[in-house]
């Protein structure tokens, strides 16, 4: 179990308060960096989705993290986003192990998602391998990687 405060790293649910402090967060680190913003219809498709967050006591969104259930036994990780303040101090690490906690909890054996390229060093790290080739998306290099749990 990781070292995050439970009352303040939770699950929550798509279109809750949580969930539109995260859609700012991920704003702000994700989106405008590469000039994009989020249009009308992009929240839908998140709506079966699995959400997991960082708070602090005032509710502010530290980092979120989701969950796309490919089958039964795997997760696709996405939307993995820290506060800029809160980035290097360990709550990236607290995260992933959140999520990996929960997909355990929740019967899931392996867990898969594009990295950004200037992300795969944390990844690998953590036990997470690079399979295949280098690819774009959203027009930054990313790798495809996974992790059996």
């Amino acid at each position: 179990m990781s070292s995050l405060s439970q009352k303040n790293t939770r699950s929550y649910s798509w279109n809750s308060a949580e969930y539109w402090k995260a859609v700012e967060l991920r704003r702000i680190v994700l989106r405008f960096p590469l000039g994009k913003n989020y249009v009308q219809g992009d929240f839908e498709s998140e709506e079966n989705e699995l959400f997991f967050g960082c708070f602090s006591d005032f509710d502010r969104c530290l980092a979120s993290i989701s969950a796309k259930k490919l089958d039964e036994k795997t997760w696709k990780m996405r939307q993995f986003v820290v506060h800029p303040s809160f980035q290097k101090c360990g709550i990236g690490k607290e995260m992933v192990a959140f999520y990996e906690d929960e997909a355990h909890l929740n019967g899931i054996n392996k867990i898969e998602f594009h990295a950004r390229k200037t992300a795969v060093k944390f990844y690998q790290k953590l036990g997470y391998r690079i399979e295949g080739e280098e690819f774009l998306e959203v027009g930054i290099p990313h790798f495809k990687m996974k992790k059996n749990l």
